[in-house]
């Protein structure tokens, strides 16, 4: 099984109150935007399909996966710090997966984020639109 078939019930998976903390922290917002982006080292080789519980699995999946924190804070204009527990937050409650994915609210919420922010720029109202 392929790395996107095994993370695809995290990316799939009704995460509300993940996303619900995403859309609270303007912090975790620019982390999660910049997350596909980051430059991710392998460090093992990828597990094989098996029938282990799926936590261990996504666990096994992260152990062979190492982000590189210096490149997502010049990414994201954030600190070291702020970087390393954002990324605790943000993989603790499965809104990052180790492919360079997201679960798919917080992606919605980035997407619905950007349009707001661009039209307010531009000064337009949803109904100018039509």
């Amino acid at each position: 099984m392929a790395w996107s078939d095994a993370l695809l019930p995290y990316r799939a998976e009704d995460n509300f109150r993940g996303a619900a903390l995403v859309a609270q922290d303007k912090c975790l917002l620019r982390l999660a935007a910049t997350w596909p982006f980051v430059k991710r080292k392998k460090v093992g080789d990828l597990p094989k399909h098996s029938s282990e519980d799926p936590e261990k699995i996504l666990e096994t999946y992260w152990k062979e996966v190492q982000p590189d924190f210096a490149h997502w804070s010049e990414l994201s204009q954030l600190s070291p710090l702020v970087v390393l527990e954002g990324f605790r937050a943000l993989k603790g409650n499965r809104l990052i997966l180790p492919d360079g994915t997201l679960n798919h609210l917080v992606d919605t919420l980035l997407q619905k984020e950007a349009a707001g922010q661009f039209m307010a720029k531009l000064g337009l109202k949803a109904g100018d639109l039509k």
